[in-house]
C-alpha cells in the first residue's frame, strides 16, 4: 500500500473529483493509489510548476519504507535544494531547473 501527505491542495479525477486539501493523506479511505500516480504528483506538475505529494510511504507486508520527495526543498536564505543536491536561488529558478532534471530521467 502507498500513502503519502498531500502538500498543495488539488482535485483528483482518478479518483472520482475526490478534493484533496494540504494535510490530507492520499489516497483518501476507498481508494487506492498506483506507483505511477503518486510518483507524478511527487514531481513538479509541468503546467502549475508544484508538487502535490510528499512523505511518501511503502507499506509491503507490514513494512514501512519512508520516502521524502519534495523538491525543490526551500532550505533557507531564499535557496531551494534538488533531487541532485544541488541549491538553486529563487523558487521559480529552483522550479525549472528540477523540472529540468525530471525530463532528463
Amino acid at each position: 500500500m502507498i500513502t503519502a501527505k498531500v502538500v498543495n491542495p488539488f482535485k483528483e479525477l482518478q479518483h472520482k473529483g475526490h478534493m484533496y486539501n494540504a494535510g490530507d493523506t492520499y489516497p483518501a479511505e476507498g481508494f487506492e493509489a498506483t506507483e505511477e500516480r503518486v510518483y507524478f504528483l511527487t514531481g513538479v506538475h509541468p503546467k502549475y510548476e508544484k508538487i502535490y505529494l510528499a512523505e511518501v510511504t511503502i507499506d509491503e507486508q507490514g513494512e514501512s519504507e519512508e520516502h521524502v520527495s519534495e523538491h525543490p526543498k526551500h532550505t533557507g536564505g531564499g535557496y531551494y535544494e534538488l533531487s541532485n543536491g544541488e541549491k538553486v536561488k529563487g523558487k521559480d529558478e529552483a522550479i525549472k531547473a528540477e523540472n529540468a532534471l525530471k525530463s532528463d530521467e
